[in-house]
């Protein structure tokens, strides 16, 4: 970021005490105080939990240039303070300003299963050939948005930032922000229902995104989620790409799953086909693969190059990470979870399976509202489908779950040492287990527990 105080001013539009500021240089914005060094600006946040102007003296001695408050604090009188109505939006404009000044290329990736995903591998795929930004993982909504935004040199050649929505006025926030030149949807599905309503919604409020594309921005879909592709195409004419139409123009899908837990894949562009190995399997990688494949070779890569860069793709960490011990295969695919991501990570851990004895260890999927009930109801109809050896759950909505798993052995377990126990007592090995939960409900620690323990660690549940 190359920023004075002068124009941080103009762009706040702000009172101020801040005297002469013209060529004042601002080394980095922060929102935690712990972080801040000289030249940095400090921008007091109110949290749930916190209150940044209750450290804006502190900022002050550790060297900030200026704070940037919502409220008067006699403490602050004659200090380098910049006043404004709203700290979070202050934040968003001054980021909306370093995007427009910085002049380069943004990719806005969105969607309600897998965007930082297919975010990392696009962004590894332009490394290739080009200098890349992009949000530290899911750092994707008003405040984590515009602060990676912040962090960039202004340098490079594209940033790729994905924007995550629960709400339905998010967008309309992050949208102008990011003001993207290419906009990718690349799913939907019944995630953040709690805030969002329906599927309907969700459709709705995603594509919202392709209206703040800039002049000549290219908008690109996932043709295979009926209403997702409607609302889009009532906004513009979306690039299609598929992972289950093979006559779409860009196109990805299976062809087989490794014993190891990767898989190879055929993308297509156009009328070009190349295969490709993936560190990871299953329907979902098939539509990420295609949403990637679509937007490098839109920015001009050639498919042959798009296949090399897949083929050393590096997945982000507990997002369906395979790790295979002799004769365990234990999926950490425990980062966050809902219906769409849960079902399709399930089915691609049978697959791996296949005449191995299939663990699944998840957790609940939470923020769907009223329909969370159904929805756990549906996953013991797909537990039971599917026909795991056992299935261990943690989590208050147990009992939905256990509703429809036909006899399915379904095991209550409230942290990882019930879980190993309940390992031990069924006399598991030779498996595939899956972990898979929604963020809150840390099934990383399960993972960790199983995994120490195979490794013979004794170090006990890492967070």
């Amino acid at each position: 970021m190359k920023l004075t105080l002068c124009e941080l001013e103009e762009q706040l539009k702000g009172s101020s005490d801040i005297p002469c500021a013209a060529d004042t240089e601002i080394t980095a914005v922060r929102i935690d105080s712990r972080l801040v060094s000289k030249g940095d600006v400090f921008f007091c946040i109110e949290g749930e939990n916190y209150d940044g102007h209750n450290f804006a003296e502190a900022a002050l001695e550790a060297g900030a240039a200026a704070v940037v408050v919502s409220q008067f604090r006699p403490e602050l009188d004659g200090k380098s303070v910049i006043m404004v109505r709203d700290t979070v939006q202050a934040l968003g404009r001054l980021a909306a300003y370093w995007r427009m000044k910085s002049n380069i290329r943004m990719i806005a990736v969105t969607g309600s299963a897998g965007k930082t995903t297919v975010k990392e591998m696009l962004a590894h795929v332009l490394e290739g050939s080009h200098s890349v930004h992009k949000n530290f993982l899911n750092m994707n909504n008003q405040l984590g948005l515009p602060l990676s935004m912040l962090e960039a040199t202004g340098e490079e050649a594209y940033w790729v930032m994905e924007l995550g929505i629960s709400l339905p006025g998010d967008m309309a926030e992050l949208g102008p922000i990011a003001m993207p030149d290419m906009a990718i949807v690349h799913n939907i599905g019944p995630a953040h229902l709690e805030g969002l309503g329906s599927l309907e919604n969700v459709a709705r409020y995603k594509a919202s995104l392709f209206k703040y594309l800039r002049p000549q921005g290219l908008g690109l879909c996932c043709k295979d989620h009926d209403l997702l592709w409607n609302a889009a195409s009532e906004i513009i004419n979306p690039v299609a790409f598929s992972s289950q139409d093979e006559n779409a123009p860009y196109y990805s899908t299976l062809l087989e799953t490794l014993p190891d837990g990767r898989g190879k894949f055929i993308i297509k562009a156009e009328a070009e086909t190349a295969e490709v190995i993936l560190p990871t399997c299953g329907s979902h990688f098939a539509e990420n693969t295609a949403a990637v494949t679509c937007a490098a070779h839109m920015l001009g890569m050639k498919l042959t190059d798009i296949a090399d860069r897949l083929a050393t793709v590096e997945l982000p960490r507990q997002r369906f990470h395979c790790h295979t011990y002799g004769e365990w295969t234990l999926i950490d695919d425990s980062y966050n979870a809902n219906p769409l991501s849960m079902s399709k990570a399930i089915d691609t851990a049978k697959n791996i399976a296949s005449e191995r004895q299939l663990i699944l260890v998840l957790g609940d999927m939470l923020e769907l509202g009223e329909k969370a009930g159904s929805a756990h109801c549906e996953l013991g109809t797909k537990i039971a489908s599917i026909k795991p050896d056992a299935t261990f759950y943690c989590g208050k909505h147990y009992a939905e779950v256990a509703l429809n798993t036909n006899g399915s052995t379904l095991v209550p377990v409230n942290n990882p040492t019930e879980f190993l126990n309940g390992i031990h007592e069924l006399g598991i090995s030779n498996a595939v287990v899956l972990f898979k939960g929604s963020r809150s409900c840390r099934m990383e620690n399960f993972f960790h527990a199983l995994n120490n323990q195979i490794n013979g660690e004794t170090g006990g549940n890492k967070a």
